[in-house]
């Protein structure tokens, strides 16, 4: 139902102050998208192999800062989804819990290189599923989830790389899918907010750090071609929406943006599934720029009712 990396890259990567010190945690970037507002009342798990390679960053004008450096990060995250036969509000209750695992290979522009695998941060979370619906001439499913991660994860202040966040994160989402006879249309909006970590690296000298908020969205669509094959387009958007802050003070230009986009496929169903999707970003600022590749297993246990 939600997805969140906590591949977290205190840079190193670049000299200049609000991307060496503070940077937004990895978030649900493009890891789920066709047919995302669907849920039914039983046990759901999913796998979430991940591959991310970015061998460039963008300054706060989308510029490329110069020297030569490298993200590599392999993750996989299971993730847990029950949904109950209990209804509020018209809508089932749901609950999730993530496991990120993470492999980060950093590679500095004065040559030098840095390699962790380790657990990421756990998250958790709850809400309310809500069954298919007619409206007009196609289906429409939805749900709200409230998630919150948790500094569970590998981190320690005297290293500049880490794969945990010593801080909390806020990660509410509203996804909505909606089907009209072979084509589809679907949608996940969330809303982040990170809390103070009050033990930044040593390094930098600071009493405290905290990533800004922001908002991020996937969108997707999809055509059945044939029972069980679904092909189509999909993408992300992130926006930053209050800058970095640094001893309790805003870091100017520090926003982050970027945009992902391409091509997926889907099989299966009604009860396992198989995504491969890809994607190119695009109108970055302020954070590396490379390309992403998802893999996703899932599986529906239903309940017997």
């Amino acid at each position: 139902m939600s997805l969140v990396l906590l591949a977290h890259v205190l840079a190193l990567l670049t000299p200049h102050l609000c991307l060496a010190q503070v940077q937004l945690p990895a978030v649900n970037l493009g890891e789920t998208n066709f047919e995302d507002g669907f849920a039914a009342p039983g046990v759901f798990a999913q796998v979430f192999p991940d591959t991310y390679v970015a061998g460039e960053r963008k300054d706060a004008e989308g510029n490329r800062i110069p020297g030569q450096s490298r993200v590599i990060t392999y993750s996989a995250t299971t993730q847990l989804v029950f949904v109950s036969k209990t209804r509020v509000l018209g809508g089932w209750l749901a609950g999730e819990l993530l496991q990120p695992m993470v492999d980060l290979d950093v590679r500095l522009p004065d040559g030098a290189s840095s390699r962790v695998r380790a657990v990421a941060d756990l998250t958790f979370g709850g809400g309310l599923q809500w069954a298919p619906k007619r409206v007009g001439q196609g289906v429409l499913a939805q749900r709200v989830v409230f998630d919150v991660t948790v500094p569970t994860g590998s981190y320690s202040d005297t290293q500049p790389i880490n794969i945990g966040n010593h801080f909390i994160a806020l990660d509410p989402h509203y996804a909505v899918t909606y089907v009209r006879k072979q084509i589809e249309f679907s949608a996940r909006l969330h809303y982040l907010w990170n809390s103070i970590n009050d033990h930044p690296p040593v390094q930098f000298n600071l009493r405290n750090t905290q990533a800004g908020q922001a908002v991020h969205l996937n969108f997707a669509t999809s055509y059945e071609v044939r029972k069980k094959v679904r092909v189509g387009f999909n993408g992300y958007w992130l926006q930053q929406t209050t800058d970095h802050r640094t001893n309790d003070i805003a870091v100017p230009n520090s926003a982050e943006r970027v945009v992902g986009l391409g091509p997926g496929v889907q099989l299966g169903g009604p009860e396992a599934w198989f995504h491969l999707n890809a994607y190119v970003e695009t109108a970055v600022q302020n954070r590396p720029s490379g390309v992403k590749v998802t893999l996703r297993v899932s599986r529906l246990w239903p309940s017997k009712a």
